[in-house]
């Protein structure tokens, strides 16, 4: 399954078919939605049971609701990584998520929304999710050192710089004077 990822790399992961979701998400706006990707329906039921559709504005992590403008979220427990993003959707593993503090999961949701609107770039997507969470208030410094010893431990991989290097750019996004 093509999938961006969020969280740190898991065994098995299949890196070409990885690879192949980062170029469907870059290619998408140019070749129109038929390659795009599933839907979150077709994703579903290719996933099987278990998996839940999320309507957008409908979704909320430890009480507090969460948008990524208007696209709805997949809760799948069977996900082998804390989130990931098709274009036009996110998929969030509620069973990895409930082991991780609010504002890692929070993160993880504005990582992947991040996707949907700057692209596959891992580093990007970090930047956005730092500075949403910055600007809508439930990202503090203290939050951001969780979400980078959430991150530390992580090699990188195809997509993914190593964990501390991805929180020393997320350092820098999150002091950056123009994020109001």
């Amino acid at each position: 399954m093509g999938v961006i990822r969020v969280g740190m790399p898991q065994q098995g992961k299949n890196r070409l078919a990885a690879a192949a979701g980062i170029a469907v998400l870059a290619l998408a706006p140019l070749m129109g939605a038929a390659v795009a990707g599933p839907t979150p329906e077709e994703y579903m039921a290719r996933v099987g049971a278990g998996a839940k559709l999320v309507p957008s504005g409908k979704l909320e992590i430890d009480g507090r609701k969460v948008y990524c403008g208007r696209r709805p979220t997949v809760l799948d427990g069977k996900l082998d990584d804390y989130g990931a993003a098709y274009p036009g959707f996110l998929i969030l593993n509620p069973r990895l998520m409930a082991k991780v503090s609010n504002a890692v999961k929070l993160w993880i949701h504005a990582h992947e929304c991040g996707h949907q609107y700057r692209g596959p770039d891992e580093e990007t997507a970090d930047c956005f999710a730092v500075q949403r969470g910055r600007r809508y208030g439930w990202l503090t410094p203290e939050g951001l050192e969780e979400v980078c010893r959430f991150i530390s431990p992580a090699k990188g991989d195809s997509m993914h710089f190593s964990g501390s290097h991805r929180c020393e750019a997320m350092r820098r996004c999150y002091a950056d004077p123009k994020v109001r």
